[in-house]
């Protein structure tokens, strides 16, 4: 049904040249909803750590805790615009700058799980500090614990596992942002055939003017076939390499004010060849497969910033009285608490969900961490405004860290991914596929003798998935009315995604104001199914051990999201097909001074 121009063509060209030949469209939970398949399977039972892995978390938690209580000022680090040295060191001796790097280099070898508790602490404490930790493990020796060599881990990791040295990953130019595949740095091979010579820049390089060590994406020329194309390569850059320049160490920012976005210059910069990180050409893969953890350990650091927002506020709303009452009586701040408490609920079941994907290495994530992180990362901005308001005047002074916290948590929605950068991806990634399925049967209706296989297949899967609905059997009688709803939606998500692909078919792919609508209601079928998921482990853990602590709280909050949830989603599907987004797009037009498209 969705016949693509060759403009379109190239774009989703692009995104192959990111990952490997994909999974089947059943693998992944996320991109399952779009046919109408509900992958309780991939949620359920919710992940747990191991409980020998639970013990360590928690016992660095507890040194950490004592650390950042001590030695941690993160009013000082955001006026000072800057992380001390001995902050650094600190956290490098606890073990928490190479938790996850294997113990054979000198690391933690924790699992992600561990990592995001440990990251939402940090950020609890401090944005800028969460942000510094998570640049440097998250994605910037990321790559090389998944993609080097044994020597280059030999070479690298141990210093960079206890802090010594600092990592970076450099990605960002000036024409590639969001547009991972424009990166413009090149590299070509010296005449001996020993080094790449790098030229280039790269700007908002977190860590980068103080990194020992980062990853750095450029294009290389490629033969395949006689012929040579540009693919773009990673390599393992150090700064006393000649050609290296530090133009901008930190450029004035609005948060995050203590860690260093730096732009660097590199002019004939002579690259070891044994300096290439993976294979040449696939430094696009290594990219999206180091912002799958980036993405999940992001959205920790959210729901770290989050919970201390909600908390700052529960306790304003009971001690702080106007008019002769405490905040909290009055229904407009309690509208703004439940709104609150389920959000973190929610976000909190998302990402510690996401992250046993990750620790599973399950093959399809693509989607399930950009959809954690678009969701963590609006949501716990929405919480944290709506604290700023319940604390008035107090909450735009400094004095409690809320207006810090406000300005840290802006660049959530701007990182690893814009916003509307993740919102179209998600929708047009997963609408892709159903509409090449339906091209497929297109075809074999067409030319029916030796495809009857294919259109009894399509049939029997469309028939149970998207008009029978997917099964919801096993969950405790409790969320079972919240499970019914999760799947009648699925449902509804499908033939709403059959039918605007059928309308539009080809224009769909301009057509951002239905894929926001389309995204977000698989965002919130993806966090209704991390709630209930959750839910489900909580009340099992009652039944075997006779209790669980503050389960008919949690009940009501996790119930509480889905009931809302339900609501979005329906507003947003029937969004599809009634809406007034032709007015819209013709008001900006006007504002902007353009002719208009004739718009649906």
């Amino acid at each position: 049904m969705v016949r693509m121009t060759k403009q379109h063509q190239e774009q989703f060209d692009k995104a192959k040249d990111l990952i490997e030949a994909g999974p089947t469209v059943e693998n992944g939970f996320v991109r399952s909803l779009f046919f109408g398949r509900l992958r309780l399977d991939k949620v359920m039972p919710y992940p747990r750590q191991d409980p020998d892995e639970a013990k360590r978390t928690d016992e660095l938690l507890t040194k950490l805790d004592a650390f950042l209580t001590e030695h941690l000022d993160p009013d000082r680090i955001d006026a000072e615009e800057e992380i001390p040295q001995h902050v650094i060191d600190g956290l490098g001796k606890l073990g928490v700058m190479g938790m996850t790097v294997p113990r054979e280099y000198g690391g933690g070898g924790f699992t992600h799980t561990a990592y995001c508790r440990v990251l939402e602490r940090i950020a609890q404490s401090c944005g800028s500090t969460a942000v510094m930790v998570g640049a440097h493990q998250s994605i910037g020796l990321k790559a090389l614990v998944l993609n080097g060599t044994e020597q280059q881990k030999k070479r690298w990791l141990p210093d960079l596992a206890t802090g010594k040295k600092l990592a970076a990953f450099a990605l960002t130019e000036p024409e590639a942002g969001s547009d991972a595949a424009n990166v413009q740095t090149r590299a070509h091979l010296s005449d001996d055939g020993k080094h790449w010579i790098l030229n280039g820049q790269k700007k908002y390089t977190t860590n980068g003017a103080i990194a020992g060590m980062m990853t750095v994406m450029a294009r290389t020329p490629i033969e395949h076939n006689g012929k040579t194309k540009d693919k773009i390569t990673a390599f393992i850059v150090t700064p006393d390499l000649p050609g290296f320049e530090v133009v901008d160490p930190n450029p004035s920012k609005c948060g995050i004010r203590g860690t260093w976005q730096a732009e660097l210059q590199f002019t004939d910069m002579p690259v070891p060849v044994e300096n290439v990180l993976g294979e040449l050409g696939r430094g696009l893969k290594v990219a999206l497969t180091v912002l799958d953890y980036g993405r999940c350990t992001l959205s920790a650091g959210c729901v770290g910033g989050a919970k201390v927002a909600l908390h700052q506020t529960v306790e304003h709303a009971r001690n702080r009285k106007q008019f002769g009452r405490p905040l909290g009586e009055f229904q407009l701040i309690k509208q703004k608490i439940a709104r609150m408490s389920e959000m973190v609920f929610a976000m909190d079941a998302m990402t510690y969900l996401t992250a046993g994907m990750v620790n599973r290495h399950d093959d399809d994530l693509m989607l399930e961490t950009a959809v954690c992180k678009l969701f963590c990362s609006e949501v716990s901005w929405r919480v944290i405004d709506d604290a700023v308001q319940v604390h008035g005047g107090k909450g735009y002074m400094r004095a409690d860290g809320l207006e810090r916290m406000f300005r840290d948590s802006r660049i959530n929605r701007i990182v690893e991914g814009a916003t509307e950068v993740i919102t179209t991806f998600v929708a047009l990634m997963g609408m892709k596929g159903v509409g090449e399925e339906f091209e497929q049967v297109l075809h074999a209706t067409r030319h029916p003798i030796g495809n009857f296989g294919r259109l009894a297949e399509f049939a029997r899967h469309e028939w149970r998935d998207v008009i029978v609905g997917p099964s919801v059997d096993g969950l405790h009688p409790k969320i079972a009315d919240e499970g019914r709803k999760l799947a009648s939606l699925t449902r509804m998500l499908a033939r709403s995604v059959t039918r605007i692909l059928t309308r539009y078919q080809q224009k769909i792919l301009d057509m951002q104001l239905l894929h926001s609508r389309v995204t977000w209601a698989v965002v919130e079928l993806y966090a209704m199914a991390a709630v209930i998921a959750k839910l489900q482990s909580m009340l099992e853990q009652a039944e075997h051990n006779g209790s669980h602590p503050q389960l008919a709280r949690e009940l009501v909050i996790g119930k509480g999201y889905c009931h809302h949830a339900a609501n979005r989603i329906n507003h947003r599907l029937k969004g599809l097909f009634h809406n007034r987004d032709k007015h819209r797009l013709a008001v900006a037009d006007a504002v902007l001074g353009l002719d208009g498209d004739a718009h649906q």
